[in-house]
């Protein structure tokens, strides 16, 4: 992993000093806005303070008055307008701003598909029933329609006429229609969403004030759509959010509850809820929550959007087991996009199962589900990669495709899949290693030693965040520190003079030792906790730059091993053989038990010296060529091609277990090393815990544990930790989340304990 700075400038000249203080904000405040690409004082002005006033005109939208005169002309008329809009948020919202607006108006409705039956967009098949029940003289798209040329045709035939709005990039052919879609021609401002169209057309037909009436749903809309929350999505989303925080509708409060009408708020916690009942079947009845205010009718609505989303969790999790599975002992020197089908996978949680996947391999994914007879795709890419135009470039293999540079989705014949899959591989295979190990980019560096409280305090100006305007994440490099456990979780903490640093539970492995100097990538906040605010950095990964572990250290990282039984017999390698095999940039992963081992290959190979390393655990499961030191219980050897293992583990069966998931080979001697503690170490120690439980003591931490037992008997902490793993394992021993320590008295078999069979007596 490499960090890159966003922002090259080291100082500030004169000017822009003098400009910070006419901002009234700190210079390194400055700094950042001018690593955004801020360049004058009023660009800067606008953006911290966002006005409505500074609104784009919705005309400099390519075939706006047309659809005004159009839509004026059903309103003289009292016509039946149909508005048809896709089923996530984006859409769902856009429907609800056509529909508050025109329902005084026209004799309005509104048509979501369901996804299972009807799928993505517009179709002839649900116009077909549409039309006979509804009898609409005029249709309007929202967040949809661009591609939809067959099917304006079709609404032609019937006498119909078309609004199209929509937000996604056209393709060679646009529907006959009055095509409303800032993305045909890009005059002026064009990353709106749908909902944000939709609201610009409201803003054509009635003014800006009008307009302002709905700007909290379309917040809603373009902070869970990730378009970019700059110029007039800013605008929308900062006054959208104020408008929810000071009078929200009852809908909109039943899906937040207690939380705050923040942009992490709606993209975690009500966006998905929004979204849930689309992804499984119809999202009709969501556009409720902005049209009804019944009380009841909304708490019902609210309860079964909950229970859609655990739902639509749980879905999305088994789909992205299942997809991991699929690619163990795949080689990633020959897969530059993943491309998978489920036969049981919902086609609504794929685009966020690909995300996912996107994050731990850094490769375009794209995953199918069967419909009918045909296979329903989302796609999500790296940065790197534009997706749809590599999709553009491969249509002769859909039925149907859109979407953006990032994400789309894609309908093809199942026959199809394999040709597509080579055809997409094989267009990427010249792509650079670097689009597969991307670097990591963070804004600026942070001095953990300056005023960082005052900064984080300023950086609350960015808000709402989000894509075009992210929360900023800093590089700060730390030295000679170690991160202490909270209590009996996973999660770390480590307190400096300036600012604390929280890492949460997947890094609870890798910062357990001692540190000499790391680089963090840290997204910093406040928290406030008994009327005292602290900056707070929250890691978000991590690179070790010096560290040095005893052996007797590494014995702790390594006691998981006890938990393994069994014995294998390795193929042996040599150094000459291990370096060949790294000429390919991925599947090779070299594992050292002991510091003592990682120093050995240090002076033996060069090769091996300029491999990404890592304690513990690795913060993804792209299969980058690297050395790991001590390998964690949650270490997946399972995406690597082959596993070097070098120096001696605790136990014969943790050999087995690697063995068992990829093929292993021995760099020398790799005879496992038992751990040797007497019986009546074990029954001192278990004596000492007992006393502590009886007197219903609270222990805050494993270290405040371990100290307890120790300064009573002469101990390692190896050997406590044995002891207390043997101890759980018998069942003689539990220590709950408060800290409380639970010990039985019944009598127990010592050899029922894997891990004590795995030492020696």
């Amino acid at each position: 992993m490499r960090y890159v700075l966003n922002s090259k400038t080291k100082s500030l000249t004169d000017e822009q000093k003098n400009m910070a203080r006419r901002l009234k904000i700190s210079d390194a405040f400055l700094m950042l806005l001018l690593s955004r690409g801020f360049e004058d004082e009023n660009s800067i002005q606008q953006f911290l303070h966002p006005s409505v006033n500074d609104f784009s005109s919705p005309f400099d939208i390519a075939n706006m008055r047309e659809a005004v005169a159009r839509l004026k002309k059903a309103i003289e008329h009292r016509e039946r307008v149909l508005i048809y809009g896709d089923y996530d948020c984006d859409g769902i919202s856009a429907i609800a701003i056509l529909m508050l607006y025109l329902k005084d108006k026209v004799d309005a409705s509104y048509f979501i598909p369901d996804r299972n039956k009807d799928g993505y967009g517009i179709s002839v098949e649900a116009l077909e029933s549409i039309i006979v029940r509804k009898k609409p003289n005029l249709v309007i798209t929202v967040d949809c329609g661009i591609t939809a040329v067959q099917e304006v045709e079709y609404l032609k035939s019937q006498g119909i006429d078309t609004i199209v709005t929509d937000h996604h990039e056209p393709q060679a052919q646009i529907p006959d229609c009055i095509v409303v879609d800032p993305k045909v021609q890009k005059t002026g401002y064009y990353d709106f969403c749908g909902a944000g169209v939709a609201l610009k057309l409201v803003e054509a037909m009635a003014g800006r004030a009008e307009a302002t009436k709905y700007l909290d749903i379309c917040a809603i809309a373009t902070i869970a759509d990730v378009v970019p929350l700059t110029l007039d999505n800013r605008i929308i989303a900062y006054h959208g959010l104020k408008q929810i925080a000071a009078n929200p509708r009852k809908g909109i409060k039943m899906l937040l509850g207690e939380d705050k009408a923040t942009s992490q708020n709606i993209m975690f916690r009500l966006a998905p809820r929004m979204n849930a009942a689309g992804r499984l079947g119809s999202a009709m009845k969501v556009v409720s929550l902005f049209l009804e205010n019944d009380y009841f009718m909304l708490k019902t609505l609210s309860e079964e959007l909950a229970r859609d989303n655990s739902l639509r969790q749980e879905l999305c999790e088994t789909a992205v087991a299942e997809a991991k599975e699929m690619l163990r002992g795949v080689d990633f020197n020959k897969t530059n996009i993943i491309v998978l089908k489920g036969d049981n996978w919902e086609a609504g949680i794929l685009g966020i199962a690909a995300a996912r996947l996107v994050d731990e391999f850094k490769r375009p994914t794209v995953l199918f589900a069967k419909s009918g007879d045909e296979l329903k795709g989302s796609a999500r890419s790296v940065p790197s990669v534009n997706i749809f135009e590599l999709f553009s470039s491969l249509s002769s293999y859909f039925t149907a495709f859109g979407g953006h540079a990032q994400a789309a989705g894609i309908s093809m014949k199942e026959e199809s899949f394999d040709g597509f899959k080579n055809a997409a591989n094989e267009m990427l295979s010249n792509r650079p290693i670097s689009d597969f190990c991307p670097d990591t980019e963070c804004d600026m560096m942070l001095n953990p030693n300056g005023d960082v409280l005052s900064f984080a305090k300023e950086l609350e100006l960015l808000e709402p965040t989000g894509y075009g305007n992210p929360r900023p994440n800093f590089l700060v490099n730390f030295k000679n520190f170690k991160f202490e456990r909270i209590g009996f979780s996973n999660h770390m903490k480590c307190s400096a003079r300036a600012m604390d640093l929280m890492a949460f539970s997947r890094y609870s492995h890798v910062l357990a030792p001692r540190i000499e100097s790391a680089d963090f990538e840290v997204s910093l906040g406040l928290n406030t906790f008994q009327n005292n605010t602290v900056a707070q950095g929250i890691v978000q990964s991590l690179k070790i730059r010096a560290m040095t572990a005893t052996d007797e250290e590494c014995k702790t990282y390594n006691l998981h091993q006890l938990d393994y039984e069994g014995h294998t017999d390795l193929e042996s390698i040599d150094i000459a053989s291990v370096e060949r095999l790294l000429e390919k940039p991925f599947g090779t992963l070299v594992v050292c038990f002991n510091w003592s081992d990682y120093e050995w290959l240090l002076r033996d190979s060069a090769k091996i010296k300029d491999l990404p390393f890592v304690f513990a655990d690795s913060p993804h499961l792209n299969p980058e060529n690297q050395v790991v030191v001590a390998p964690s219980d949650s270490f997946d050897f399972g995406f690597y091609q082959q596993v070097i293992l070098v120096g001696h583990p605790l136990t014969e069966g943790y050999k087995s277990y690697i063995a068992k998931r990829v093929k292993t080979y021995a760099l020398g001697d790799v005879s496992a090393r038992p751990l040797k503690i007497a019986d009546t170490t074990l029954r001192t120690a278990y004596r000492h815990i007992y006393e502590l439980s009886a007197a219903k003591n609270r222990v805050q931490s494993m270290t405040r544990f371990y100290a307890y037992v120790s300064s009573r008997m002469n101990i390692t902490e190896t050997e406590f930790l044995v002891a207390v793993k043997i101890f759980e394992q018998l069942g003689l021993l539990r220590i709950g989340d408060r800290g409380m320590v639970e010990v039985s008295r019944r009598s127990v078999e010592l050899s029922s304990s894997i891990a004590y069979r795995n030492l020696v007596h």
